[in-house]
């Protein structure tokens, strides 16, 4: 065991299958906000995302697993959700900003899966544009439905 091993805890690692490599954060004071990170394709963008998921050190669960797929098979409709509210959200900059080809301008680089227990499951998915790289935009989204937009950079 080193150092870091005896101050802060082993790290646990797991390989899942769907997901692939991933590392448990564990939270000892709240274990319901524990969750891993990994990265795995994304088919909407052809590309790599990273991905934190909610739970516990056995992995994602089977209902975590599909809602990712639903979240690729729906990702048409998760955009026109998202568009006007970045729309929105742009015009205080600049007035007449429209977005004309959200799946060039917006590349998805983050999803954030909760437990997936509930409904309607609350979740997050991050961009980047080529609008402004200085920045990255998430939103909270109901299911399928945008509710808030964060602007961070």
């Amino acid at each position: 065991m080193g150092i870091f091993d005896f101050i802060f805890g082993k790290t646990i690692k797991i390989d899942d299958e769907f997901f692939g490599k991933m590392v448990f954060l564990d939270d000892k004071k709240e274990p319901l906000k524990s969750y891993f990170e990994c990265r795995r394709h994304f088919k909407p963008t052809d590309d790599i995302i990273e991905i934190g998921i909610t739970g516990d050190v056995n992995g994602p669960t089977k209902i975590q697993k599909d809602f990712f797929r639903k979240i690729e098979s729906d990702y048409n409709e998760i955009a026109l959700s998202i568009k006007p509210m970045i729309e929105n959200e742009f015009r205080n900059w600049k007035e007449d900003f429209k977005i004309a080809d959200f799946k060039k301008e917006f590349k998805a680089v983050y999803l954030f899966l909760p437990r997936c227990e509930n409904e309607p499951k609350v979740w997050e998915i991050a961009f980047e544009s080529e609008h402004d790289l200085n920045h990255t935009f998430t939103l909270t989204m109901n299911d399928l439905n945008a509710t808030e937009i964060l602007i961070d950079g």
